[in-house]
C-alpha cells in the first residue's frame, strides 16, 4: 500500500508589523530585521567565497533548494553585473 500524498502548499508569506517578511503558516522569517540584503550578502555571498570562486568562471551554476524571497539570488546579481564578471553566464537552480 502507498503511503498518502499530500499536494505541496506553498507558504503564503506576509510582512510583519516591524517590516520584515515572514510565514505565519510555518512560524518562519525570512530574514533579519535588521537588513535582510546585507545579511544575504554576508551568510550567502561571502560565506560561500562566491566572488572569488566565480572570478575565472564564463559560467557558474548555483542550486539553491529554498529560493524563499529571492534575496540570496539578488545578493549574487549585483555584483555579476556591476563586476568585472558581468560577462559571465550565471544558472541559478
Amino acid at each position: 500500500m502507498l503511503p498518502d500524498f499530500h499536494p505541496i502548499v506553498p507558504a503564503a508569506a506576509c510582512f510583519s508589523p516591524d517590516g520584515t517578511l515572514h510565514s505565519p503558516d510555518f512560524e518562519a522569517g525570512y530574514a533579519s530585521a535588521q537588513g535582510a540584503l546585507a545579511q544575504a550578502r554576508h551568510v550567502f555571498l561571502d560565506g560561500n567565497d562566491l566572488p572569488q570562486r566565480w572570478y575565472k568562471c564564463d559560467v557558474f551554476t548555483i542550486v539553491e533548494t529554498g529560493f524563499g524571497a529571492g534575496l540570496n539570488f539578488l545578493a549574487v546579481w549585483r555584483p555579476l553585473r556591476e563586476g568585472s564578471a558581468s560577462a559571465m553566464r550565471l544558472d541559478f537552480v
